[in-house]
């Protein structure tokens, strides 16, 4: 198995891309004919959130995962971050690669863009698999207003310094910190000159993102979905977050009934009660 991906440097929708590639090179098919996956990271993340999981996809799989635009390695112009464009620049980037069609798993806000990808070219994803993501709507009404863009964003006080950002990094992950979660998180950020950090995604172009996503409510996108469908939520037991469990677990029922039933082959959803799992065609 490959463990360090190849690179890929490529234009896709005028926009200058890297993307990252797992396969293994001594598979019969690994010049081509293999089922591909295309991995969509989250807000703020980047292609190597999918390092540890993309090597054990890739003993049976061609596994793809781009910096999406604005992020990571990929060109950050100033405009172009509404879900559309995005799923402009995947696109691109299949035929720059040569991929006609693919798996797609997306993370948080990529399983959005996925969301919307497979609702507008079906011709091009087969399979969809959505990661705590894309089926719930953002909590806040009314309009995304300048403060309330600003106040959805991590506060600046965490890019003091790598160590302060590590330090907020790993309050937001259960379970043992290790060396591979700290690489996966410093590829996210640029180290600045006077010891302080930043995020590769630009913050301004983090509130487009987020205004983008206010307004695009992917989950009605599912009614229109085609292919096989895998929903993904994570749960906590933390009280704190009993509100937002709660909103999550209505989204993903909501999704379920959006899902058609007349797909070519029947959608597995998964959801849960409580701690346990459902599954259900």
């Amino acid at each position: 198995m490959t463990q360090t991906p190849i690179t890929h440097n490529l234009t896709a929708n005028g926009l200058q891309m890297r993307c990252l590639e797992w396969t293994r090179a001594d598979h019969p098919e690994s010049q081509g004919g293999r089922s591909t996956v295309l991995l969509l990271h989250g807000l703020t993340s980047c292609a190597e959130t999918w390092s540890l999981v993309a090597p054990a996809l890739a003993e049976g799989l061609r596994v793809l995962a781009p910096d999406l635009r604005g992020h990571g390695e990929t060109d950050k112009p100033d405009g172009g971050y509404d879900y559309q464009s995005i799923c402009r620049d995947l696109v691109g980037l299949l035929d720059g690669l040569g991929v006609e069609k693919t798996a797609v798993a997306g993370h948080s806000w990529g399983a959005s863009i996925g969301a919307l990808m497979a609702a507008d070219y079906p011709q091009r994803v087969n399979r969809l698999a959505l990661v705590d993501g894309g089926f719930f709507r953002m909590a806040s009404s009314g309009e995304p207003t300048p403060d309330r863009l600003e106040g959805m964003l991590a506060p600046l006080s965490i890019y003091a310094s790598r160590q302060t950002y590590l330090a907020a990094v790993r309050q937001g992950l259960p379970g043992p910190w290790t060396p591979e979660l700290e690489a996966i998180a410093l590829a996210s950020i640029y180290h600045n000159p006077d010891g302080s950090v930043r995020e590769k995604l630009d913050r301004e172009h983090q509130k487009l993102i987020l205004r983008a996503t206010w307004e695009a409510r992917s989950q009605y996108h599912l009614g229109r979905v085609r292919c096989p469908t895998l929903l993904l939520p994570s749960e906590s037991s933390d009280p704190m977050l009993e509100e937002r469990m709660a909103r999550k677990r209505a989204g993903v029922e909501e999704a379920a009934r959006r899902l058609p039933d007349g797909c070519p082959t029947p959608s597995m959803t998964c959801s849960f009660t409580g701690r346990r799992w459902w599954r259900r065609r």
